[in-house]
């Protein structure tokens, strides 16, 4: 009787020595994951600045005159020419 206790008794340690290897390594793949997460989320930040930079320049009122100048022959009118209504 005091054999198969101990048999028992050591299989549950095996088996619990087991369950602690496990969920360690699980915990360390879980923290892996995170930490490629947060570094994509570092990344995306960065690009997502750049693009609202990029923006607001492309959005500049001087480039867009310029460009509608150029590619469209904006002209700009004679305060005399410009007939206003009023409502």
């Amino acid at each position: 009787m005091q054999r198969i206790t101990i048999v028992i008794l050591l299989l549950v340690l095996v088996g619990s020595g087991l369950a602690v290897i496990f969920s360690k390594h699980n915990s360390r793949l879980v923290f892996i994951a995170i930490q490629k997460t947060e570094q994509e989320l570092d990344n995306l930040q960065v690009r997502w600045e750049r693009l609202t930079i990029e923006e607001r320049m492309l959005a500049e009122h001087n480039r867009v005159e310029k460009i509608a100048r150029k590619k469209m022959g904006l002209i700009e009118l004679d305060r005399k020419a410009i007939v206003y209504i009023r409502l």
